[in-house]
């Protein structure tokens, strides 16, 4: 095993560690954390995903500022590259989009572009999407069905199982004198493995599965039964921004208060139990509830009988007519109608009683996020520009828990968007998104370009981080140790 091999397994299985640094006793606890325990009628059984509450005591990772030039120099990009992005599992698609014999996707990630195919033989590959002639991009399109890829220059031939189908006018080439070396010329592969129905890749060869980089959080998703869910919309957003900043962004919810005011109406995120494991890391984000910086926490609002209604098999009912109690309580007691019906709606079986309300938001380093309630969930992926790193790709992915396996309508066409406003976010989406959250996807979009501008000026001394922001903290320093151990 190799001495990188080796150090990332170490940063892997560091999060027992993380929680014997910090030793105070006396942890503080947001009001709704004290709800929640105080409930009646817990569920007392175990489930795959552990429980945030009670919260574990958040750890000490020091007070360092944050430094500006690892989110514009070239120099910090290109070792995110050969020590990151090189070296780790990237989300790629969903193995259902893979349903026939030379079904294929291509995926971008920086300066590289992989070609993901079903071979005629059933097998799934992962091959670097380059021509072996002269580097032309091989396949140009995002997906199809095919035999045979061609390359639009010369007309060179490859097999969907990446083996060399021809060589055009071989006669012409003095190398091949005594015969096309076929495996040579073969399209190099790339490691490829499957979880929670999706495909992942690594173009390190020698890297640990997927299922042991994933660790425990991945252990934890699987109540969520993946596998059995429908992708049924997809959408690419091009920030002016470092991908970094958008990971920052969604791994901390102390900004809601001031960027996305409505969030707070019908949420709390605003004091939250955060974790980590490894190189990943997991916080929870209370629904149905109002947070405890608004005054009013009773009455419900539009907003909140809009957003705070009952989500059914993906649908959404309104608020109960026999609820009587405050708005801030409701989450209440939907947990205790959710697993009222667990006979009834089985997968809320696998969930615990926080999973059955709450959003679990977990990210799994460097560039993927699972944020999930029973009936619905959204996935991010962050990737990094070819060659500019001040603008970053944000993916967005919607799904439905479909057990049963119904179809669904053709799923909007995926595009990539530039631009900013709510109204991009609204046209990209179609009503498969609401416009509250297609406005605070706006917020967050055009914070990106302020931020990048930012931390160039020569007067930004630092980020300085909260307890709250301890996720940003872990995330950097987790760069920074990939950066490290790539120079050993």
């Amino acid at each position: 095993m190799s001495k990188l091999i080796c150090d990332v397994d170490s940063l892997i299985h560091m999060h027992v560690n993380y929680y014997i640094i910090n030793k105070n006793k006396n942890l503080k606890m947001a009001k709704i954390e004290k709800d929640f325990l105080e409930r009646k009628n817990p569920t007392k059984r175990d489930f795959k995903a552990k429980p945030f509450m009670p919260r574990k005591p958040i750890p000490d990772l020091g007070h360092d500022k944050l430094d500006g030039e690892r989110f514009y120099t070239q120099d910090f990009m290109q070792k995110e590259w050969d020590s990151i992005w090189t070296k780790t599992w990237q989300l790629a698609c969903r193995e259902a989009d893979l349903k026939y014999e030379g079904s294929f996707i291509t995926h971008e990630i920086g300066k590289e572009s992989f070609l993901i195919v079903k071979g005629n033989d059933g097998k799934v590959r992962a091959f670097y999407n380059v021509c072996q002639h002269r580097g032309n991009k091989l396949c140009q399109i995002e997906e199809g069905e095919l035999d045979i890829f061609s390359c639009p220059f010369h007309g060179w031939k490859w097999n969907n199982d990446g083996s060399l189908n021809s060589v055009f006018a071989p006669e012409l080439y003095k190398q091949f004198e005594n015969g096309v070396p076929a495996e040579e010329l073969g399209l190099p592969e790339v490691k490829l493995d499957s979880w929670g129905g999706w495909l992942w890749l690594n173009m390190d060869d020698k890297s640990i599965p997927l299922k042991e980089w994933l660790g425990e959080y991945g252990e934890h998703l699987e109540s969520y039964n993946f596998e059995k869910w429908e992708l049924i919309d997809y959408q690419t957003f091009e920030w002016n921004g470092n991908w970094k900043h958008a990971v920052d962004a969604f791994n901390e919810s102390y900004h809601f208060t001031a960027l996305h005011p409505d969030m707070i109406e019908f949420g709390e995120g605003h004091d939250i139990p955060i974790e980590l494991s490894g190189p990943h890391s997991r916080m929870i984000n209370f629904n149905d509830t109002v947070s405890e910086v608004v005054e009013d926490q009773n009455s419900f609002t539009p907003l909140r009988e809009t957003m705070m209604g009952d989500r059914i098999k993906g649908g959404m009912e309104k608020i109960d007519e026999d609820y009587s109690g405050s708005a801030k309580d409701l989450h209440l007691h939907y947990i205790e109608k959710r697993r009222s019906e667990e006979d009834d709606i089985e997968y809320y079986k696998d969930m615990n009683d926080e999973q059955l309300i709450h959003q679990y938001h977990y990210f799994f380093f460097p560039s993927a996020v699972f944020t999930n309630k029973p009936e619905a969930a959204n996935v991010f992926r962050y990737r990094p520009h070819a060659t500019d790193p001040n603008k970053c790709y944000y993916d967005f992915f919607i799904l439905l828990n479909n057990p049963e396996g119904k179809e669904f309508p053709p799923r909007p066409e995926h595009k990539i968007y530039r631009g900013n406003g709510p109204e991009l976010y609204e046209e990209a989406f179609r009503g498969t998104f609401p416009p509250v959250f297609c406005n605070v996807l706006a917020q967050d979009g055009s914070n990106m370009e302020t931020m990048q501008w930012g931390n160039k000026s020569d007067s930004f001394k630092g980020g300085i981080l909260c307890e709250q922001e301890i996720r940003l903290r872990h995330f950097h320093q987790t760069i920074d140790k990939f950066i490290e151990m790539t120079k050993k």
